[in-house]
Order: structure tokens, then sequence, then C-alpha cells
């Protein structure tokens, strides 16, 4: 395969993940399929910002994490209900979490300066 087609398909790949509702995965693993919910990090002049700002709780979270718009301190990020404190960097843009708990959940810097919120919502009955 070339690098063209390799670069083609792997956006392709992205632009489907992306598309997803909710911003789920499903990965296929045996008989049981995995979610991860994908959600964008970034951050504007009211705060941090989570896209989509809803997740499920006990599905994991994978959280990327825009360098462009999260500069500085902000740049640590931390989500006390779910214990993470997390710096990034080029390179090392991913977030990985599971949450345990529904509600609003709140996030803040590691200087406590810049802040923002998303939901953890209870998984759906079916």
């Amino acid at each position: 395969m070339t690098k063209r087609a390799v670069a083609v398909a792997a956006a392709l790949v992205m632009a489907v993940v992306f598309a997803a509702p909710g911003g789920a995965l499903a990965q296929s693993g045996g008989d049981q399929a995995t979610k991860v919910q994908l959600v964008k990090l970034s951050f504007d002049d009211k705060g941090y910002v989570v896209t989509p700002s809803t997740v499920t709780k006990g599905i994991p979270v994978k959280m990327e994490v825009d360098l462009d718009t999260v500069k500085g301190c902000m740049r640590t990020v931390v989500i006390d209900a779910f214990n993470v404190k997390q710096t990034v960097k080029a390179g090392a843009t991913t977030i990985e979490f599971t949450p345990t708990k529904s509600g609003p959940i709140q996030i803040v810097c590691g200087m406590n300066m810049g802040k923002g919120q998303f939901t953890v919502a209870e998984p759906s009955s079916k």
C-alpha cells in the first residue's frame, strides 16, 4: 500500500469515528463489542469545552485535547471525580478514563484557573 493510500484510509477511518453518534465507536473483539466514547477537549473564552458534552457512565472515554486552544497551565487537565490529572503535550494529547458516576463533572486546570464541565448520563436501559 502506498503512503497516499494509507493516508486516505486513515482519514476515512477518522471521519467515520468522529461522525459516530455521541462520538461512540464500537470495536469488535470476539463475541463482545467494546464501546469507546470519543470526545474533544478545547478551550475558549468561557473555559474548557467538551464535545460532545455528554458521555455515558461505565463506557470508557478517550478525550482528545486540542493543543491549538488548550495552552499553558490549561494543559494540565484535572478531573477529580475520576482521579484524572494529566499534562498533555505534542505527541501525547489523549486522556483516557471510565466515568464511574453520573451528573455534572467538573474539569479544572492544574492551577484551578481554567474550568469547565461535561455531563455523565446513566446508561439507557434496553
